[in-house]
């Protein structure tokens, strides 16, 4: 009898236990785990356009003529083969290759992770523009002192102080090659590009309030993988939040901000807002589910 009653008891007792266990299971909430997201920026962003530069390639002189290149949203390219040389120095002969990527929208520029930002310093940018030549499949450069001719899309906005600046990296790089404007029936940028790789006209956003910083908070692993951005309301310019934590602000900017990324789920998520900067600024982030083509809208929104 009484080595029944002690069966009962442990019996009893690892109910109780699994009781408890079931009880603490269902009150404990999943974390959302990021994922990775280069394949949504390979997969979305603006692709490569590539063009043949035949013998009757383009001989006019700097300003413009018939035989410039015409690029699928509107960048104009006056190339010759004589202004490049190969990865040893020698002369390159017709045909030839040029491949341009064109970003003329804040989209653009996001899906290609190019935000408009010099040594932590926002820029007002006009467009973001990438020009490779290319020798069979040999890479080419610009021979010492040599430049070509660019013409930037037709743009709504045109201002007449800025400068050309170039990308090694994502850091976009003050230079002192010569540009200038064109605004009569049309409006764009002239410029006349001495390095291959990204060029862009822009210049620096300049604001008598003080600077701050802007904090993302969300719970959740990996949260490194969620894509941060501010587009600014009373310029064209972008500016990549890393880790949570943006770069130096004005305060009172206009901004709105979008923040993605993909769950272990695979679920896309997306928290949209827009605001006027403050002073060291804390954000919550309500990230929602959200489709495919609901975050590229959202993007192409900015």
């Amino acid at each position: 009898m009484k080595k029944g009653k002690i069966i009962l008891s442990v019996l009893f007792i690892a109910f109780g236990c699994v009781l408890f266990f079931n009880a603490c299971k269902k009150d404990r909430v999943p974390q959302d785990d990021y994922q990775d997201m280069d394949s949504f920026y390979d997969d979305n962003k603006e692709q490569e356009q590539e063009y043949q530069i035949d013998s009757s390639g383009c001989q006019c002189s700097f300003g413009g003529g018939p035989c410039m290149l015409t690029c699928s949203l509107g960048t104009r390219l006056c190339v010759a083969a004589g202004m490049f040389a190969d990865a040893n120095g020698n002369d390159i002969s017709y045909p030839f290759k040029i491949k341009v990527v064109e970003l003329y929208t804040i989209k653009h520029m996001l899906l290609w992770r190019l935000p408009s930002v010099s040594g932590g310093n926002i820029l007002e940018t006009s467009a973001e523009i990438r020009v490779r030549a290319f020798k069979n499949n040999d890479e080419l450069h610009l021979k010492p002192g040599m430049a070509y001719y660019m013409e930037m899309a037709n743009m709504p906005v045109i201002n007449h102080d800025m400068h050309v600046y170039y990308a090694p990296n994502t850091d976009w790089q003050l230079a002192t090659d010569p540009i200038s404007v064109v605004s009569d029936t049309l409006s764009y940028y002239r410029l006349l590009v001495g390095q291959m790789g990204f060029v862009s006209a822009a210049r620096l956003h300049s604001s008598s309030s003080p600077n701050t910083t802007i904090t993302l908070t969300v719970p959740g692993t990996n949260t490194q993988n969620i894509q941060s951005y501010l587009s600014f309301s009373n310029f064209k310019g972008l500016m990549r939040i890393t880790n949570l934590v943006s770069g130096p602000v004005p305060e009172g900017e206009q901004v709105k901000m979008v923040a993605f990324g993909k769950k272990q789920t695979n679920d896309y998520v997306l928290h949209e807002q827009s605001f006027a900067v403050s002073s060291n600024q804390t954000i919550p982030l309500s990230m929602q589910v959200v489709t495919l083509s609901a975050l590229l809208a959202a993007l192409a929104g900015l």
